[in-house]
């Protein structure tokens, strides 16, 4: 046998090998490890809680009344809103649909995922749950997820890995409430509440209130440990949830560059992620006349963040002023914070993608197809494109 010919065989049966490792490796991720499924007086409930600033109670479950209605409506005829009370507060709703673990063109392995989700609607803010949480598995079985998804029954003695059988459901699990927690933010502009956004307590009634971060007086940063940036979770760049073309183009970012002596951000909307050399990137394209040019052409490192709608003045003030010229920071009431590696970004943003640069690249009016496009950058300064790797990504 030719040499190619043994190696193209031995790669073929050691595949299945190499594959199955890089799903134990991304079954074990501390993503989904002790703790990724919160319990509540033994019951399985995921729980966020939301800042709706400005907002009268009435007001807010209106709003969310309404994001309930069309979210179950996406699914399928019976999931639905089952119970709605605007005196007490609240909405509650069925929901009904398909978790898929794996999929070929030969074998199909999903369950269908059964739930209730309850918003308990406040002046300016919302509590958010999922739970109820049942599998339709096997026919004619109903699984409650108290059984199937908790530390106990998904994890091994020392809590360091996922049990298999088990696993597929709690990360699926995981990552659906996840989603339906990101859609909830990026479409009526919720601010999530965390734990705890700085040393400084901005609590009231034992939660911070995101929507007075911006009003801690210049030079307060919220911290950050070795391992992450407090009140932030971290996870795998193919976690990022959302839409980023609407992301970008409707809710904008800001591209944050420099370090902790000299800093700016500025706002973008051109942009996208993406896979490149093996790693995951993130690309931007920023004009060599801005001010975050020269801090970006002189350091490794930078970050892309996200923001709410509660945060869209802030973002028209960084695109219409010049560090230059002004204290962005001050004038744009937000508040920096750095990363472990000394990268800068906001404490407000509810997303935050930390990258290196791998490539930057000037473009050219003479590379554009596009005719329309061509004519109108000829004989203008064109911008220069970055594609950086992601090595970080931080969530509320």
């Amino acid at each position: 046998m030719k040499k190619s010919a043994f190696l193209l065989v031995l790669f073929i049966f050691c595949l299945p090998v190499m594959i199955q490792a890089q799903e134990n490796e991304s079954e074990n991720s501390k993503n989904y490890l002790a703790g990724a499924v919160p319990e509540k007086d033994g019951r399985v409930v995921f729980s966020k809680e939301f800042n709706l600033s400005n907002l009268s109670k009435d007001q807010v479950f209106d709003k969310m009344l309404d994001w309930m209605g069309k979210q179950l409506k996406k699914n399928n005829n019976t999931s639905r809103v089952i119970y709605s009370d605007k005196e007490k507060g609240i909405i509650a709703g069925y929901g009904e649909e398909y978790l898929v673990f794996k999929s070929g063109s030969l074998s199909l392995d999903r369950t269908l995922i059964k739930y209730q989700i309850k918003a308990t609607c406040l002046p300016e803010k919302c509590i958010m749950n999922i739970e109820k949480i049942y599998y339709d598995y096997e026919k004619d079985k109903k699984i409650p997820a108290e059984e199937q998804i908790t530390d106990k029954e998904a994890l091994n003695k020392d809590k360091t890995k996922l049990i298999r059988g088990t696993a597929k459901f709690r990360i699926k699990t995981v990552d659906f409430a996840d989603a339906v927690f990101t859609k909830l933010q990026t479409t009526i502009g919720a601010a999530p509440i965390v734990a705890q956004v700085t040393e400084t307590s901005l609590s009231v009634a034992g939660k911070p209130d995101v929507s007075s971060i911006s009003s801690i007086s210049e030079g307060h940063e919220a911290s950050s440990s070795a391992s992450g940036i407090s009140g932030y979770k971290q996870i795998a760049p193919d976690k990022i949830s959302g839409n980023i073309i609407k992301m970008l183009s409707e809710n904008w970012m800001l591209i944050t560059a420099g370090d902790k002596d000299k800093f700016n951000m500025m706002t973008a909307s051109w942009g996208g992620l993406g896979f490149l050399y093996q790693k995951p990137v993130a690309f931007c394209f920023i004009n060599p006349t801005r001010y975050t040019y020269q801090l970006m052409e002189n350091n490794d490192t930078y970050t892309l963040s996200f923001y709410t709608e509660a945060y869209r003045d802030a973002l028209k003030y960084c695109g219409s002023n010049s560090g230059k010229d002004v204290d962005k920071v001050k004038g744009s009431g937000l508040t920096p914070i750095a990363t472990p590696t000394g990268s800068k970004a906001f404490s407000q943003a509810w997303l935050i993608i930390e990258c290196r640069k791998m490539v930057a690249q000037s473009l050219q009016a003479e590379s554009i197809s596009d005719k329309s496009l061509k004519e109108n950058w000829t004989g203008k300064q064109m911008h220069k494109m970055y594609i950086g790797e992601i090595i970080n990504v931080w969530v509320k």
